[in-house]
């Protein structure tokens, strides 16, 4: 028996069906789309794992590929990293900090220290003891120990020391009132002695090219000689004092790639900053007995706070001195200072700082 469709209610109307839509004349028929072939989900998955692995190597490769081209620059050349890395990646590393790397001992309350530019050999001016000045080798083997002729432990006090392009050595004495000439070997040459006719009392020097700058302590007149190597004065500027461009114990200077000169003021607990003429441009500050100063290749300078037992850098590329870090704490450990005093700097980015009371020398690299 069939279900017949049930009757409408009275009062309305049969459903009415709508009438199908019918193409204009002359229009296409509708064609639908091809399915896309699918990849495998499986498939899929390793071909985009293929892909970045590929790159991952590509990048390896790379950087192993630039890593070897600087080690071979680095083994031909035997330059700091620092200059051959390119530019960009040098100013990174200028934001790195140096590492404890060894101590050289031997030597008794180390005050001044100096060092060649290929940092093969390294002069260390002893304090107390038998007050000599020590070479070391760059493993920090002694090869020689010096002194002015004709004195002994109670007739000398050297203090701070520098040497030239020529392997010349120059030791300032504060009790023989002389800088002491000596060759590479130890063997004395000559005494620069005061070029005023009265008595001096020089303390700092450093080679700044042709010249030397000595650091004078005369009572009353603490300032900064230019010097030729002969000990012809050519100038000089300072006086002593607290007032801007004027030093209380000037102990060391430093020159930048400007012409520079930094002067650690040590009583004034500042660092200024002389143009060649003398004229005086800024001072840095926050120190407690700035002594050792120096400048590096990348224009870092470097302050030894004998107090502060730290050595602060600051970059001093640009007009503006902007502080960086500060590396050593007060200690006997390795890394550790106690009354550091100098500081000097080689071509391959390796400091030694005299770490006085600690009897030693340490080696830090970049």
């Amino acid at each position: 028996m069939s279900a017949e469709s049930p009757a409408p209610e009275p009062g309305t109307s049969e459903p009415v069906a709508p009438e199908p839509i019918v193409p204009e004349p002359g229009t296409p028929e509708p064609v639908a789309p091809e399915p896309a072939a699918e990849l495998p989900v499986k498939q899929g998955l390793i071909a985009r794992l293929g892909g970045k692995r590929l790159a991952i190597i590509a990048a390896l490769a790379l950087v192993l590929a630039g890593s070897l081209a600087l080690w071979m620059t680095y083994l031909t050349t035997r330059q700091p990293i620092t200059k051959i890395l390119p530019p960009a990646q040098a100013v990174l590393a200028g934001t790195l900090q140096p590492r404890f790397l060894f101590s050289i001992n031997g030597v008794t309350e180390p005050y001044g220290v100096a060092v060649t530019p290929e940092g093969d050999r390294i002069y260390v001016v002893e304090g107390q003891g038998e007050r000599k000045i020590r070479a070391f080798d760059r493993e920090g083997k002694q090869i020689a120990a010096f002194a002015a002729p004709g004195s002994d432990e109670t007739g000398r006090m050297p203090v701070y020391v520098a040497v030239d392009n020529a392997g010349l050595v120059y030791v300032v004495d504060r009790m023989r009132e002389s800088v002491d000439v000596f060759d590479a070997g130890g063997n004395y040459q000559s005494s620069i002695k005061s070029p005023f006719p009265e008595r001096w009392f020089p303390l700092g020097i450093q080679v700044d090219g042709n010249d030397l700058l000595v650091t004078e302590v005369t009572k009353g007149k603490h300032r900064v000689l230019r010097m030729s190597k002969d000990g012809t004065l050519l100038s000089e500027f300072g006086s002593e004092g607290q007032d801007v461009g004027q030093l209380e114990w000037p102990q060391a200077t430093a020159t930048d790639a400007r012409g520079r000169v930094f002067v650690s003021d040590g009583n004034n607990a500042r660092v200024q900053a002389f143009d060649r003429n003398g004229k005086v441009l800024f001072s840095v500050t926050g120190f407690n007995l700035p002594r050792g100063v120096e400048v590096d290749g990348l224009q870092r300078l470097h302050v030894v706070d004998t107090i502060g037992q730290q050595v602060s850098v600051f970059d001093v590329s640009k007009d503006d001195v902007k502080p960086l870090f500060t590396f050593g704490e007060v200690g006997v450990g390795d890394g550790e200072f106690s009354f550091p005093n100098c500081i000097a700097i080689d071509d391959t980015d390796r400091l030694y700082v005299t770490d006085r009371l600690n009897n030693r020398v340490q080696v830090w690299v970049y």
